[in-house]
């Protein structure tokens, strides 16, 4: 990762802290209910992003797997048309 995208992902983290911050001032309550209210977001959110990196990662196997299976096509293909010639 180059010094430009590290950047650029410090400075979304460093937003998201800033607008999570001035959220939990806005909804005031106790020090307990803020965390109460983050731990509800958390649990809500969790799952979703979990189901989106799984499906991301379950499309990268299955590109690997078509990748492999190409690579093992052609090589037979290149060991048949060797034998030919």
């Amino acid at each position: 990762m180059s010094n430009g995208n590290e950047r650029h992902l410090r400075v979304k983290v460093q937003a998201l802290q800033h607008n999570l911050e001035g959220l939990l001032k806005l909804l005031g309550g106790t020090p307990d209910e803020r965390e109460r209210f983050w731990e509800i977001i958390k649990g809500i959110t969790t799952p979703a992003v979990f189901k989106v990196i799984e499906t991301h990662l379950d499309g990268a196997a299955l590109q690997l797997q078509s990748i492999t299976q190409s690579v093992k096509t052609l090589e037979a293909n290149a060991k048949e048309l060797s034998q030919q010639h």
